[in-house]
């Protein structure tokens, strides 16, 4: 699981976001695939091109007992990339003297 920010095609700003990459192992997944899911954005349709920009590694992908447990750890993992982008902002608005 990383933190990602996710660029639509034809759009200038990034929105925040979590993505994993892996075999889905929870649901028994065989094949690779690639789930973002975005913080704070609702696109109104699905764009067709998105460009997914990686900013931090936060864990392994690892198999869970359930649907119930996995949604609690993606819980986890949305609350540690909304801290990350917190402290980037705080880190970003703090201007030093010239």
């Amino acid at each position: 699981m990383y933190i990602t920010r996710t660029v639509f095609e034809g759009e200038k700003c990034s929105h925040r976001s979590v993505t994993n990459i892996g075999v889905r192992p929870t649901f028994n997944g065989s094949s690779l695939s690639v789930e973002t899911h975005l913080l704070d954005f609702q696109p109104e349709a699905a764009p067709k091109r998105i460009e997914v920009r990686f900013w931090e590694r936060l864990r392994e992908e690892k198999k869970f007992s359930g649907p119930e447990e996995l949604r609690a750890q993606i819980a986890h993992d949305i609350a540690a990339a909304s801290k990350f982008f917190s402290r980037l902002r705080r880190s970003r608005s703090v201007r030093l003297p010239a």
